[in-house]
């Protein structure tokens, strides 16, 4: 599936400084490896990547549809953040379809048939986190059904309980992380991210998804669940 090939253009072509998305990638790759078994990917990106500054995982997903012959879609609602989207997949020659449209409208009506969907759309609020829950509850529920068997579904953002995080308080565009104001914030649910009313709903049973991921203590997660029936 050359998720390893993919991985290694991506940390040669992506911001050094962020260490963080090489090991949730690192983390991926283990988790999915041996289950996600399309020789073709058909990958939905939810929020496009736009920066190599904010990890920009989105080159990761877009290479790998490459190298395997697949294809990548982006949705994002704003149309700045998809015109230096667009810039940043150019500069890399990725073939990219973009959508300028709000996400959970996207994958309600798409033609589209992903057999795997980064969902990483409306900015997680630590100090509100309730809707970029919902919103990442509402894009699950919109595609779920529309994915094959052995699908996969990644979502971004998400802390489980045991971590504390150092919070940007009103982030200020030009000035270093050592000169933002920040609150400290304790996790003190099973878990608080985009992924959190997803997380709860697999894990009582009855859906149609298992988590192939670990619910890790300590920093941002990506959550990944594979489709069993």
């Amino acid at each position: 599936m050359n998720l390893e090939k993919a991985y290694k253009w991506y940390k040669s072509n992506s911001n050094k400084s962020k260490q963080n998305r090489y090991r949730q990638l690192e983390k991926l790759i283990e988790e999915i490896k041996d289950e996600f078994d399309f020789k073709k990917i058909i990958c939905i990106e939810t929020g496009a990547s736009q920066s190599k500054n904010d990890g920009a995982v989105g080159l990761f997903f877009a290479k790998l549809c490459e190298l395997n012959g697949g294809e990548f879609h982006s949705v994002e609602n704003d149309e700045n953040i998809i015109k230096l989207s667009k810039i940043m997949y150019k500069k890399h020659n990725l073939k990219v379809k973009h959508y300028l449209q709000d996400s959970v409208e996207f994958l309600e009506n798409t033609k589209v048939i992903p057999n795997l969907i980064h969902l990483d759309s409306w900015d997680l609020n630590l100090l509100n986190p309730f809707p970029s829950a919902l919103h990442g509850w509402r894009e699950f529920i919109a595609i779920e059904d529309k994915m094959p068997i052995g699908s996969v579904i990644i979502i971004d953002d998400n802390f489980f309980k045991g971590t504390w995080v150092n919070w940007v308080l009103n982030y200020i565009e030009g000035k270093s992380m050592d000169d933002q104001e920040y609150k400290k914030i304790d996790i003190e649910y099973p878990i608080i991210g985009k992924g959190s009313m997803v997380y709860h709903f697999v894990e009582g049973g009855k859906s149609n998804w298992k988590k192939l991921s670990k619910d890790i203590i300590g920093s941002n997660q990506k959550i990944t669940y594979i489709k069993i029936k």
